[in-house]
């Protein structure tokens, strides 16, 4: 009788995944960052990007090393006590959870500049809900729904970009040049602190890889190529 092994993911479900949680928090963490960094909040996204590109090359060398699904809770584990690995655990679970919180939230209060009156709370629960239906259902299943999100984040992210180079290409860089010369609310330092510490909160996605590291293809983790990889 022949056995039947679980669908693996290949390269493009499996980015989608961990893709997700970055291209959605651009949407999001940039007004964050702009609220408390102000005209230089560009500046604090690119010490965060600077941060995660340093950080991939260490998780990926880790989970290289050891590719078994747990991400921070597995290296932990087979270097330091299981109680360190344990608070890991916690924590990931905690932070997966904020996020997803807060990722559902912010989409329904979007959702209700278009639709007046939708209950916030409810809508959101309702919302956390398919998704976690969806990850019930299995990875093969709910990494479909991932690559369609991720190619729509991708699409709104181009079309965001291309409207603001097309605004500039009409009007000129006046409205640039005005947001640069209005005044901080503190000093320059404290500006690109607290919006790189707000820009953190949510970008985030790639460190998710090596928690399903298993079901993905071999040659998939890792790829010098893909952002979360």
């Amino acid at each position: 009788m022949s056995v039947s092994h679980p669908k693996k993911l290949s390269t493009f479900p499996a980015t989608a995944i961990c893709g997700n949680d970055i291209t959605s928090s651009c949407l999001y963490v940039s007004a964050l960052s702009i609220f408390y960094a102000g005209q230089y909040a560009f500046i604090a996204l690119i010490i965060v990007s600077a941060v995660l590109y340093l950080f991939r090359k260490i998780y990926a060398e880790a989970v290289g090393a050891l590719p078994l699904n747990g991400g921070a809770y597995n290296i932990l584990l087979n270097t330091t006590s299981k109680n360190n690995a344990s608070v890991a655990a916690c924590l990931t679970i905690l932070s997966y959870m904020a996020t997803a919180v807060i990722s559902a939230s912010e989409g329904i209060h979007y959702l209700a500049t278009i639709i007046p009156g939708i209950p916030i709370i409810i809508s959101t629960l309702v919302l956390l809900t398919l998704f976690l239906i969806l990850s019930i259902l299995g990875i093969s299943e709910s990494s479909k729904v991932a690559s369609g999100i991720f190619v729509f984040h991708l699409t709104s992210i181009a079309v965001l970009m291309g409207s603001v180079f097309w605004f500039i290409y009409l009007n000129g860089t006046s409205i640039l040049i005005e947001n640069f010369n209005l005044p901080l609310k503190g000093s320059f330092t404290a500006a690109l602190f607290f919006g790189f510490s707000a820009a953190m909160l949510g970008i985030s996605g790639f460190e998710s890889s090596a928690n399903f590291v298993e079901e993905q293809k071999p040659g998939v983790f890792r790829k010098h190529f893909v952002i979360c990889g």
